[in-house]
């Protein structure tokens, strides 16, 4: 288990741009829950729309004093919620990875899907919730 100590860090947040065309409520949730990293769990860090891939994103969270973070291999190559890691022992290594940054902030696990009831978020959400053991949230 991993040491996650920081007041701040009431939960693991996950969060879906789906066709927002803003940032707004993005950077709401940032602020809101004082996230310290963005830590995107897209295989192929891109979108639609320019403003959601990953270097634009890291470039936004930076202007915030946010960490920004990709982790392909928490990405999912089964095209539905159904999570399948492009590569399992590098899943694993990055989960860990990710499990240790919870220590030092709070984390929002980004991805594309807007519902996350349809996201595999959830279930890397839900691996690193054992890994911690702090809850968690997934905003709307």
């Amino acid at each position: 288990m991993y040491n996650c100590e920081n007041p701040k860090n009431q939960y693991i947040l996950t969060f879906g741009y789906g066709n927002r065309q803003d940032y707004q409520t993005f950077i709401e949730y940032l602020d809101q829950f004082e996230v310290s990293y963005v830590i995107d769990v897209r295989f192929t860090p891109r979108a639609w729309s320019r403003k959601w891939y990953g270097n634009q994103i890291e470039k936004l969270c930076r202007s915030k004093g946010i960490n920004y973070i990709s982790k392909i291999y928490l990405g999912n190559t089964s095209g539905n919620a159904n999570w399948i890691p492009p590569d399992q022992k590098e899943a694993n290594k990055s989960l860990a990875e990710v499990a240790e940054i919870t220590s030092k902030g709070t984390v929002l696990l980004l991805c594309a899907e807007k519902d996350w009831h349809q996201c595999h978020r959830v279930e890397v959400a839900n691996e690193l919730e054992k890994l911690v053991r702090v809850p968690v949230k997934h905003l709307v």
